[in-house]
């Protein structure tokens, strides 16, 4: 009855009440708004649409996992990608929008990144900047419009019954105990350390810090610190359970 993976928060208010608004952000100066339906489609359809360009697990082992990286704003998009990659056994590698270019291709070459995903133009650019010195990278997509580059909804299009059914088959043999996530330090000490996390150390957090801060009917979380961070990670979690 409790989540055991993360994207099991998902499913777990679509039992029981789906919430009108689960996420929303601005776009263009007006607020847009996601249900706990909607969400859970978008999730699915991009799952479907990595699977078809040959994200997935693998061999299920933390190393053979896809990695997708993501250097972004924080965005409702942001969380939905983060749910699509958990369900298909890929893993998550949040990168600081600020980064420098030596530490990105430094990063992105030591998980062996293969998609990443960005927010904009400029975020495009940089990524592009390091793309021929990373040969795991093999393609960059935008939340935002930009010249030249792939928008991340041609996933979403990609998205087929067939594939759709692939999905919870993989999905359950995600356990508790998995690599959810690997976000990489600073690197203020030298070189970035990749910290790998899994379902259990986030959603323990959030179970336990559910008495503390309740979120009740209505309530509204507001994202402030960058999704990157851990903090922030888990109250977005918090709330959406």
């Amino acid at each position: 009855t409790e989540p055991k993976r993360l994207f099991d928060c998902l499913e777990w208010h679509l039992g029981r009440k789906p919430l009108e608004v689960m996420l929303a952000g601005k776009e263009g100066g007006q607020w847009k708004t996601y249900g706990t339906k909607e969400v859970s489609a978008i999730v699915n359809n991009l799952g479907a649409g990595l699977l078809s360009l040959g994200i997935g697990p693998n061999d299920m082992t933390v190393e053979g996992r896809d990695k997708i990286a993501i250097l972004c704003k924080n965005r409702p998009e942001w969380l939905m990608l983060g749910l699509a990659v958990q369900q298909i056994g890929a893993i998550l590698t949040p990168i600081y929008p600020t980064i420098n270019v030596n530490e990105l291709e430094f990063v992105l070459n030591d998980a062996q990144v293969k998609l990443v995903f960005v927010n904009d133009e400029d975020l495009y650019l940089k990524v592009l900047s390091v793309k021929e010195r990373v040969p795991s990278l093999k393609d960059i997509y935008t939340f935002e419009h930009a010249p030249n580059a792939k928008h991340w909804k041609e996933i979403t299009d990609k998205a087929t019954p067939e594939l759709l059914s692939q999905i919870r088959p993989i999905a359950d043999k995600i356990v508790y105990e998995d690599i959810a996530t690997i976000i990489y330090t600073s690197g203020t000490t030298g070189t970035p350390k990749g910290v790998m996390l899994s379902h259990r150390n986030i959603l323990s957090n959030v179970l336990a810090s559910a008495p503390c801060f309740p979120p009740g009917e209505r309530a509204r979380a507001l994202s402030f610190l960058p999704l990157n961070h851990i903090f922030e990670k888990m109250v977005s979690y918090l709330y959406m359970f």
